[in-house]
Parts: structure tokens; C-alpha cells; sequence
């Protein structure tokens, strides 16, 4: 995992596109997938286990929010989350994530899953050919674009 926590940085709040309670919405520099976004807790914390009861509620609440946003934004029928704790589970950064990722028939092609590419992601260096990731020019529009549209609701 690593050493630097990339969701502390001040700048993923600026990215932000929605918030409430002390929880973030942010799309992934590195999206699976159109509309591929995290919900993380805007403090430093490695585990859903350090949450209280209600901050669990809290964070549920607000992914659920989210999902519903990003699924009506991207017109998809459906949704996959993936919370991983802990790098045997996939976790490749010690922040507290949940992804959202909205889901049509065909997104992917056949026998691809999306969880295998989340693992390849993890897997790839940041640099490496074939990786899909956002240059600061698309990433600060999408995330402008998504801010206002949650905006408008």
C-alpha cells in the first residue's frame, strides 16, 4: 500500500463532487468504467471499523446517494461497489474507499469482469501503457460537470 495517502491531499477536496457528513465523492483518475467514482471520509481513516455506528449509517446514506446520482447522470441500469480492506483484499490505498461503478448491458466485453480490472489497475504501475488515466484537464471537467449536475438537484 501506499505510504502517502493520496485522499488526505487538500486537492481531492476541491475535486470533490459532492459531500455531506464528513464523506466525499470523487470520480477515479482511473475509471473502469464512465461514472467510476469513490466515496471516501474526508479525515484520514484506514477501516470501516474505526467508524462509529453512526458514521457507518452516515457512509452508507451517502454511497446510496451517490449511486443513485452517478446511475440517473450515466443513464445505467445498474451498479457494482467494491469496498476492499486491507491489501490481501485488493485495498491499494490505506484510505477508506467504496466504488461506485455504473453498469449497462455490453459495458464490457464478453467474459470480462470488472473486478479483475480493478485488481489489474492495482497491479499497474501508474505509467504503465494500457492504463487508463485522466489527464488533470479531464478529470478537473468531469468532476466540474458532475459537481454541478448534484448541484441542480
Amino acid at each position: 500500500m501506499e505510504t502517502t495517502c493520496p485522499f488526505c491531499n487538500e486537492n481531492i477536496i476541491k475535486a470533490s463532487f459532492a459531500g455531506e457528513n464528513g464523506f466525499l465523492a470523487i470520480y477515479n483518475h482511473s475509471p473502469i468504467l464512465p461514472g467510476h467514482s469513490l466515496v471516501i471520509t474526508s479525515k484520514h481513516t484506514s477501516s470501516l471499523f474505526d467508524l462509529s455506528e453512526d458514521e457507518i449509517s452516515d457512509f452508507f446514506s451517502f454511497a446510496r446517494k451517490v449511486t443513485a446520482f452517478l446511475t440517473k447522470f450515466y443513464n445505467s441500469e445498474a451498479y457494482d461497489w467494491s469496498l476492499q480492506e486491507g491489501e490481501p483484499a485488493g485495498q491499494s490505498v490505506d484510505h477508506l474507499h467504496l466504488h461506485i461503478i455504473p453498469r449497462n448491458p455490453g459495458d464490457l466485453p464478453e467474459g470480462e469482469d470488472w473486478y479483475v480490472k480493478l485488481e489489474d489497475q492495482r497491479k499497474q504501475r501508474i505509467d504503465e501503457p494500457g492504463r487508463t488515466i485522466l489527464n488533470e484537464q479531464e478529470y478537473t471537467g468531469i468532476s466540474q460537470m458532475l459537481r454541478e449536475k448534484w448541484a441542480e438537484q
